[in-house]
């Protein structure tokens, strides 16, 4: 097993020889239940940044069988300023691309499983679209995408666990615990997913299932993930930005604020399982067993962590379910169409102690838009229309005028009288 380090450049995981801990905590049938696993199994980690030549060799290894990316959603993406083929790619897909070419070059059939666990649609589909591209794109040769199609298998798939990461507040009382340091610690909830997607023959050379692990093999993962974006990660998503502008810090505190904790489960069961394609009780369960997923006191899921990307996770989680209340039921929901507001001045660059990490375009757009200080009311209306009328989005808003008036004038409660105000004023 080898890791490739895509953007971090520490050095943690290489100095203490590939081994660290998961800890899993959460409930296990009505029982709670906690577990330490001790992973010994990589063997090699890699910086592409530091050793370019040494990734590249990777593509070179007989044995190579599966490859997992985890970059999350901005992850796969094409950039038209890689210029060289030669040269390392600034994306994960770029890399991916240089590393297959040069076990192509080498004349290796040996049959890869791709995995990517970004959580965008057909991830699978979508990252071999952008190997493609950059084959395209640097003019490679001919033959290289019928080898691509011959010897490497991509699958879509979907991955469903809480993972908080690193427990901080409790390291010292826990290394004490392990009886040893491990700095990369990750803590993570009990229960987990992965729905894998592709052709049958899978199951057998990656037996998962036969490990006991909760794995799925469909050639349709697309209701699995449906609800679990929807339901799970649109409401991570929402109580994270709301969560942050309130100074709360975990989903735990999110989940258990009486008005942010009723606004989620209201979200939840009113605006967005109605409108999920499905059986309606099963779709209820699975919202009450993500509900007790974020009650899980052993989870120290900070929201600041949620709050990564939020503009492209928004427009993956939260408006498919905005579009389709708008369109299903003739009506804007309120609180679905809050966390758009919320959003909008979450990236006004104005709050305290919220950092904000996005792509660089997003970011300057926003800091552009609210350049302005001590705004009118008419104003805030008016950055707000300006902002959803641009082509940013998942879906065009412009057609949708009930969405965007609405969504500005909660945009200036939010900015005028704070998040709260406007969570009162829903439930008044």
């Amino acid at each position: 097993v080898s890791v490739v380090q895509s953007i971090s450049r520490s050095d943690t995981l290489s100095a203490q020889h590939g081994v660290y801990t998961v800890m899993l905590k959460g409930f296990k049938d009505d029982e709670f239940v906690s577990e330490q696993l001790k992973v010994d199994v990589i063997q090699r980690v890699i910086n592409p940044s530091v050793d370019f030549k040494t990734f590249l060799e990777e593509g070179l290894n007989p044995d190579l069988q599966f490859i997992i990316s985890n970059t999350t959603e901005a992850g796969i993406a094409f950039s038209p300023d890689d210029e060289n083929v030669n040269v390392m790619a600034s994306t994960f897909p770029g890399k991916l691309t240089q590393l297959l070419f040069t076990r192509f070059n080498d004349h290796l059939s040996n049959s890869l499983i791709v995995l990517p666990t970004e959580l965008i649609e057909q991830n699978g589909s979508q990252l071999k679209s952008m190997i493609h591209k950059y084959v395209q794109h640097w003019s490679l040769p001919s033959d290289f995408i019928p080898w691509l199609n011959t010897n490497v298998t991509f699958c879509n798939t979907l991955v469903d666990r809480i993972v908080s990461g690193f427990p901080k507040k409790q390291k010292d009382k826990l290394f004490e615990e392990l009886g040893y340091i491990d700095e990369l610690v990750v803590e993570g909830e009990w229960f987990h997913l992965w729905v894998i997607e592709g052709p049958r023959w899978i199951e057998k050379v990656l037996p998962l299932r036969k490990a006991g692990f909760n794995v799925v093999f469909t050639n349709d993962l697309g209701i699995y993930r449906e609800r679990k974006v929807r339901i799970l990660n649109g409401a991570h998503t929402g109580m994270a930005l709301i969560g942050r502008m309130m100074g709360l810090q975990t989903v735990l505190q999110a989940i258990e604020d009486p008005a942010l904790g009723n606004f989620i489960r209201r979200m939840i069961y009113d605006e967005i399982v109605p409108f999920i394609a499905g059986d309606l009780n099963e779709l209820e369960e699975y919202a009450n067993e993500v509900i007790n997923r974020f009650r899980n006191p052993a989870i120290d899921h900070k929201l600041e962590s949620i709050t990564l990307n939020s503009f492209s996770k928004f427009n993956v989680r939260v408006l498919p379910s905005l579009i389709d209340h708008v369109e299903k039921n003739g009506q804007v929901p309120e609180r679905l169409s809050i966390i758009l507001a919320s959003l909008l001045y979450f990236y006004s660059d104005q709050l305290k102690d919220v950092v904000i990490r996005d792509n660089e375009d997003i970011i300057a757009l926003m800091k552009e838009a609210w350049s302005e200080e001590n705004l009118t009311e008419a104003q805030i209306i008016k950055i707000g229309r300006q902002l959803l009328e641009k082509p940013i989005w998942s879906a065009d808003l412009t057609k949708y005028p009930q969405l965007i008036t609405q969504t500005c004038q909660q945009l200036s409660t939010i900015v005028s009288k704070g998040v709260i105000e406007c969570l009162k004023q829903i439930e008044s």
